[in-house]
């Protein structure tokens, strides 16, 4: 029984003997499945270590490349819109928020820069206005004096300096014409006002403007059939838009090769057409052409090249600014064809007893119209009330080209088509008054005589024959001086587009 007892104490202390080892072996396979799980994530997070630093290295790289290539191409884009700007070096990169950041650094730089550039072009453009504002000034004064000269030193005894001073008068015309323009192109006005004048009239005193006008342009053909005039407010703006047109005409043709000017008149207004034989355009310079003449896009210095082409930028805004319309396509010969449409709006129906100036040519006509007496001019007597008005004067003329601000006129609103135009009632004699050199055979003036009797106020003093004669005589002695005084030129880089 006593061993028997010891068995079973022997065997109850076996199976506890058991049981704790068998709980030891569960807790070290417990151990041993916590210590490998620590090992696996002391693995992953190496691995997750390894890739953190492998992204940051990448990011790292994208964004050297964004320093070093993005934003130097980005530069050269806002200068060159043909220079183009590299997306990410990594496409793994592409639509992550990386990508994104790295647009949005682009876009806020780029937004930076051109505003910047903005408000320095802006800057820039005030200082050409004003300083092209003063050396106008000063260039019409000129002007004025030149034109004195002209008429104190008329005679036959002054023929040498009378041609000097037609040559410096010409090259003063010139300076005028590319100061107007530059000041155009950076926001100024024309800076000259007129009258009421004829659209022939405005054509002639464009061609006046070019250089050598009298060997390179052809014209203008007046296919005109009525009186029709340029309103006072938009008459310096047509005139200078065709003289940039011609300009253009005739600096990119050959010497040799005619530049012809038209004026048609059209359902919605006249037209201004200019053909050349020149060297024409490609696709690209049409397009951009286009596009400045429309004057629908904002034009800063920088765009204009380098030395600055200001033609084709202002004629943009002043065809903005006057409703009017230029295109350029190519010619019949070749080269360009350039039409500028002058709306409704801005014409006006010249008074009856007025016609164009003695330089304007005839309308072109198949046969006489029945009404043709109705132009004949009536003889110019010595009151000064009844001089010409200025309408009529060949104001640009090549001798005497004076502009002056003229005195507001009171006209009627324009109508919406040309049938028929507005119509001038009333002339202001305080315009027309001392702006014309009356001439007489006897050498007086109109009304600057010291008599003054019934007899020479009754008297005829020309016919209108006579005075066109005598005014054509001049001119052509003007043009001759002028071809002796102005030789041939070298190609003026800043003409033209």
């Amino acid at each position: 029984m006593r061993t028997r007892r010891q068995l079973a104490q022997l065997r109850g202390q076996l199976v506890q003997a058991r049981q704790a080892q068998e709980h030891l072996t569960r807790e070290t396979s417990a151990r041993n499945q916590r210590l490998v799980q620590a090992e696996r994530q002391a693995h992953d997070g190496v691995k997750v270590m390894h890739e953190a630093r492998a992204q940051q290295d990448l990011v790292r790289a994208e964004t050297e490349h964004l320093i070093s290539k993005r934003i130097p191409a980005l530069l050269s884009h806002l200068r060159a819109p043909h220079v183009i700007v590299p997306g990410v070096q990594n496409q793994t990169f592409a639509g992550t928020d990386v990508d994104q950041q790295h647009r949005a650094i682009l876009d806020a730089f780029a937004r930076g820069v051109r505003d910047e550039g903005e408000r320095i072009d802006e800057a820039a453009q005030a200082v050409v206005r004003g300083a092209m504002s003063r050396v106008q000034t000063q260039a019409l004064r000129a002007q004025d004096l030149l034109a004195d000269l002209q008429q104190r030193y008329s005679g036959d005894e002054h023929t040498a300096l009378l041609r000097e001073v037609l040559g410096l008068d010409m090259f003063n015309e010139l300076i005028i014409r590319r100061v107007q323009v530059t000041g155009i192109a950076c926001g100024a006005t024309t800076g000259l006002s007129r009258d009421d004048t004829y659209l022939v009239d405005l054509v002639v005193g464009a061609i006046s403007r070019v250089e050598n006008f009298e060997l390179r342009i052809e014209g203008p053909a007046n296919h005109l059939r009525r009186r029709i005039g340029v309103a006072a407010r938009a008459a310096e703006s047509i005139l200078f838009t065709t003289a940039e047109l011609l300009a253009n005409a005739v600096h990119h043709s050959h010497g040799t090769l005619k530049v012809t000017v038209a004026v048609h008149e059209t359902n919605n207004g006249a037209a201004i057409v200019i053909d050349d034989a020149g060297v024409g355009l490609n696709e690209e310079q049409y397009t951009r052409a286009t596009q400045l003449l429309s004057g629908t896009h904002p034009v800063r210095l920088v765009d204009l090249g380098n030395p600055p082409r200001t033609g084709w930028a202002a004629i943009g805004r002043q065809v903005a600014h006057y409703g009017m319309q230029a295109t350029v396509k190519k010619s019949a010969f070749g080269g360009v064809q350039a039409v500028l449409s002058i709306p409704t709006a801005l014409l006006v129906e010249m008074p009856e007893h007025t016609r164009p100036s003695v330089l304007a040519p005839e309308p072109v006509r198949a046969a006489a119209p029945a009404g043709a007496a109705a132009f004949r001019p009536q003889p110019v007597t010595a009151s000064r009330s009844e001089q010409v008005p200025p309408s009529v004067r060949p104001d640009p003329a090549p001798a005497f080209h004076q502009e002056r601000p003229a005195a507001p006129e009171q006209r009627r609103a324009p109508a919406e088509d040309l049938a028929p135009l507005p119509q001038r009632r009333r002339q202001s004699p305080g315009a027309a008054s001392g702006s014309w050199p009356a001439r007489s055979s006897g050498g007086s003036g109109g009304s600057g005589g010291s008599g003054g009797s019934d007899d020479t106020a009754r008297k005829i003093l020309t016919t209108p024959e006579e005075a066109q004669k005598r005014w054509g005589d001049f001119q052509i002695g003007a043009e001759a001086g002028r071809r002796e005084a102005l030789p041939p030129q070298q190609h003026d880089f800043t003409e033209g587009n």
